[in-house]
């Protein structure tokens, strides 16, 4: 097990609040299931599904606005153990728990679930293996993703993770993602807008590991 590097834990949490990462500190996986399932209780229902409800819809917008009368949390990449733990809890609480099929809810999921690969200290950022299709449509169009992230991962720079990517890319054509932070632009008239080309919240429930 990779040795923890106690100075870019304490970097990453301090550039994390900078570009509005919620970084909370969690035992292991099965706490930071918990966290994201406790951020799907307390956060409103998916505003985009909500919204224009009351307007005379297409069948496919009523359709949509159907689906809003439970939550919804996707995890596609979780080891089954992991996934089994989440969809138990997560179906208790009367949530939808979705694993596959991201095309069919690409306007109704409220959090995405994930793992990370590595993550970089010094600009607070989460790198993601986005191996399938499921995974990389439910980190971008949910309204809050929570990632799971070891301690052990977060190395000081970027350059840090010059080998881990240069392996990844020798491997063939791959999908990775740098995420620091919620979706944010401000290409409207130079005002900031959070969540126009992805999350509105970005959580990290950082593990022991």
């Amino acid at each position: 097990m990779p040795a923890i590097d106690a100075a870019a834990v304490e970097l990453f949490k301090k550039k994390a609040a900078p570009v509005s990462i919620t970084v909370v500190e969690v035992g292991d996986m099965r706490a930071a299931i918990e966290y994201a399932l406790e951020v799907c209780d307390k956060k409103e229902f998916c505003q985009l599904l909500l919204s224009g409800c009351e307007e005379n819809l297409s069948p496919q917008g009523a359709a949509l606005c159907e689906r809003a009368a439970a939550k919804t949390i996707a995890a596609p990449a979780l080891e089954d153990k992991d996934f089994a733990l989440l969809e138990k809890q997560g179906l208790s609480k009367g949530f939808t728990v979705l694993r596959s099929g991201m095309r069919e809810h690409l306007a109704g999921i409220d959090v995405a679930f994930s793992t990370c690969d590595a993550a970089i200290a010094e600009t607070a950022t989460c790198v993601l293996e986005c191996f399938s299709e499921d995974l990389r449509l439910a980190t971008m169009i949910c309204e809050t993703h929570v990632i799971a992230l070891k301690k052990s991962q977060i190395t000081q720079s970027s350059y840090d993770l010059a080998d881990y990517l240069q392996e990844l890319m020798s491997a063939g054509p791959m999908y990775t993602a740098f995420i620091s932070g919620p979706s944010r632009t401000a290409d409207i008239e130079r005002v900031l807008t959070l969540g126009v080309h992805g999350p509105l919240e970005l959580h990290v429930a950082l593990m022991e590991a």
